[in-house]
């Protein structure tokens, strides 16, 4: 399925969280990867575009920033993350369009994509892999549920555990609701799946 709002409408709405070069060279990666899973529909492919801008900031996958000590502080040894090896905290750190963090996690999304993320983290930073990952994160989480009744607050709860950049999220979100209506597409378009 395409979503009918062209890159150049997307980055519009988005400004400086959507470059123009990286929603060009991201979105068609995210869509095709909802596509795979089975969960694009016209609400969750709104819920991708505004999630990844506020978890980016760039339209780009990002690595959590920290060094070492802090990196440490915060993951090393942490059993709930499956970080049971020296060095596990910084190793695992968050990284992609929506941050995974902690050896379960790496193994995790490793296996399901087919991707070596425990042997080489930094795979999670390269776009056709974060998309893969983003997929698989949103489909385990059924953001697409949320998204698909438009319940735009559990989107974020289930995306960030919280509602950190709220105010940002739901600006996006209604920016992109009023270029399909301005275009004529029903909000509704492709709820079908899940």
């Amino acid at each position: 399925m395409n979503f009918p709002l062209a890159p150049e409408i997307i980055a519009g709405i988005l400004g400086a969280s959507g470059p123009l070069p990286n929603v060009r060279a991201n979105w068609p990666l995210l869509e095709a990867a909802l596509d795979r899973r089975g969960i694009h529909s016209t609400p969750t492919a709104v819920a991708t575009i505004a999630t990844v801008a506020v978890e980016t900031g760039n339209f780009w996958p990002v690595k959590e920033r920290g060094g070492p000590g802090y990196l440490t502080d915060l993951y090393e040894g942490r059993v709930d993350l499956g970080n049971n090896r020296p060095g596990d905290g910084a190793r695992f750190r968050g990284r992609g369009f929506v941050q995974i963090t902690g050896r379960v996690n790496y193994t995790r999304y490793a296996a399901e994509t087919g991707h070596d993320l425990v042997g080489n983290p930094d795979l999670a930073m390269d776009p056709a892999v974060a998309a893969d990952i983003l997929a698989l994160y949103f489909a385990d989480r059924h953001v697409p549920l949320a998204a698909n009744a438009q319940n735009w607050p559990l989107v974020r709860r289930k995306v960030n555990g919280g509602m950190n950049n709220w105010d940002r999220f739901i600006d996006a979100v209604g920016k992109l609701w009023a270029a399909l209506a301005v275009y004529e597409i029903p909000a509704t378009a492709g709820t079908e799946t899940t």
